[in-house]
């Protein structure tokens, strides 16, 4: 039985290596510490994402988050409250 963690992380990577075909890619749920916060009581996670694309080429770091949100679409609102990006080049 999947977790709804799992879950989540399993369609975050999908969306991201559909939109961004990774070179690298690591995501981690932070949201336990996170337990008791305000964001925290709404359900949505807090998440962090470790990822090198050749997308990434050429392009800033305000660029390559943007190129990210993108590739998780709504679940920006239905399932994450915060993400942290790492970008490997």
């Amino acid at each position: 039985m999947t977790t709804l963690t799992e879950e989540r992380c399993q369609r975050m990577q999908e969306k991201l290596f559909k939109a961004l075909a990774p070179d690298t890619l690591t995501i981690v749920d932070e949201s336990a510490p996170h337990q008791g916060h305000a964001g925290a009581a709404t359900g949505l996670g807090y998440f962090a994402v470790k990822i090198g694309s050749p997308a990434f080429t050429g392009k800033s770091l305000v660029e390559c988050h943007r190129l990210v949100y993108e590739a998780l679409g709504n679940m920006m609102q239905t399932d994450i409250h915060a993400l942290r990006i790492i970008v490997e080049r």
